[in-house]
């Protein structure tokens, strides 16, 4: 092995990359213009000064790190060009056009990938999933890109996702990216890790879910041992729209199984066949600034509850509800659930929505809402929820006998204080305690 003193090195690489850069930036001259192809010159080392040998093959290992982190950038035209160039280490950006894809591409073990799109780009084809991430998944950028799935495969429920990832994956981000598959019983994104998987960072920001067939965005991790096989997920300021066009579990987000650390905020969610935003089992969430509607269909806004599946953890934890507001009209059963929490915040929401039901809460603390509600019942609190506090909300029911706030026998060492209740209707209960277990003040 050939050795030099670290002077002569610092010249050398530093002279040679100068000479390298001026003359070409094409990869292949810089590689030829810095590599240590001559025998290097002796230099005598003065009196006093410390000497480090550092190896021609680190030396090329600096110089191959230096190129590799320069990523081709490559324009797409037509699919077959994207079909062979979505491996690891590259920059794609695609034209306007559809890309249509006539089986599943799957990807394994990709690191570095970042595709970009023209306005009008679109990967599309007859399948339930297009694009299916396995392995271990690394640095994966999508934006601007549409994604559409146009099967109407519809006879069994798989879960899938038109984007799909399964296994570990790290630093995801989709931005400004369009999901549409409305006659296919798959998700718009999905990500699954379960086993020995463990997955970070997932962050989508600004999409447009439409036209979705089960799920807009879904995490799943179903192994049931309380292991948070999933954490730190954003998604922000994104669009849903029109969600279960062809399954019964029609939700616009879902996080399901152990999880933690996940931001849900500044979304627009319109028209979900069975909830909005469901948290099945994650600890550590904030859900804040979301708006909902239903002009044409009742869903659950928010609902949160333990994975039943999870035998470790009694209750999920550090939920933050906040900010949030939209009419969803429709029956009782359309409710904002909040069901296995401890030291929940629910604070500043403004609901006309089904009741604001809890079950097996505790510790949680419910602060200036306003929920209006158009059925039997607005604030209905059962089964083991004790200790929870609510101060300076306004809960409004309009129907004929109905009751504006119960709490149950089981519920206990609740505080109501400064609080609003008015019934609209005729008959029924303003408040009623059927165990007398709890304490309501300041009306």
């Amino acid at each position: 092995m050939i050795y030099f003193t670290r002077p002569l090195f610092h010249y050398f690489l530093f002279l040679n990359l100068f000479l390298a850069i001026g003359c070409n930036s094409d990869s292949d001259t810089l590689l030829n213009a810095i590599s240590v192809s001559e025998k290097p010159q002796v230099e005598i080392q003065q009196p006093g000064e410390e000497s480090e040998e550092i190896a021609v093959d680190t030396v090329e290992t600096i110089i191959n790190e230096t190129i590799n982190n320069k990523l081709p950038q490559i324009t797409i035209k037509n699919t077959e060009e994207l079909i062979r160039e979505l491996v690891s280490d590259r920059n794609l950006y695609l034209l306007p056009g559809n890309y249509k894809l006539s089986s599943t591409v799957y990807l394994t073990d990709i690191h570095n990938l970042n595709v970009s799109g023209a306005d009008g780009a679109v990967i599309t084809g007859d399948l339930i999933t297009l694009l299916q991430f396995r392995g271990a998944t690394k640095s994966i950028t999508f934006k601007n890109i549409g994604f559409n799935s146009t099967s109407t495969y519809t006879a069994e429920d798989y879960g899938a996702g038109i984007v799909y990832f399964d296994g570990s994956f790290e630093d995801i981000l989709f931005e400004n990216c369009e999901f549409t598959c409305p006659n296919v019983v798959s998700n718009g994104l999905k990500f699954v890790s379960q086993g020995a998987s463990r997955s970070k960072n997932i962050t989508i920001y600004k999409c447009n879910f439409h036209d979705i067939g089960r799920m807009g965005f879904e995490t799943q991790n179903h192994n049931y041992d309380g292991i948070a096989r999933i954490t730190d997920v954003k998604v922000t300021v994104c669009n849903f729209e029109r969600l279960g066009t062809a399954s019964q579990y029609g939700m616009a987000v879902s996080v399901s199984g152990a999880g933690k650390n996940a931001t849900i905020s500044n979304n627009i969610i319109v028209d979900a066949k069975d909830r909005g935003i469901e948290n099945v089992g994650w600890s550590n969430i904030t859900i804040t600034n979301n708006t909902f509607s239903s002009p044409n269909t009742a869903y659950e806004p928010i609902t949160c509850q333990k994975d039943k599946g999870d035998l470790i953890d009694p209750y999920i934890l550090n939920i933050e509800i906040s900010g949030n507001k939209g009419t969803v009209n429709g029956s009782e059963h359309n409710l904002l659930e909040i069901f296995d929490c401890d030291g929940l915040k629910f604070f500043h929401n403004d609901f006309h929505s089904g009741s604001l039901h809890l079950k097996n809460t505790i510790n949680s603390e419910f602060t200036n809402n306003v929920h209006d509600f158009d059925g039997s019942i607005g604030l209905f609190v059962e089964s083991n929820s004790s200790y929870n506090i609510f101060t300076g909300n306004t809960f409004i029911v309009t129907l004929d006998h109905a009751t504006t706030a119960v709490f149950y026998p089981s519920a206990t060492g609740n505080t109501l204080s400064g609080n609003t209740l008015i019934k609209k209707g005729q008959g029924g209960y303003i408040y009623n305690d059927m165990d007398g277990g709890n304490k309501n003040s300041g009306q």
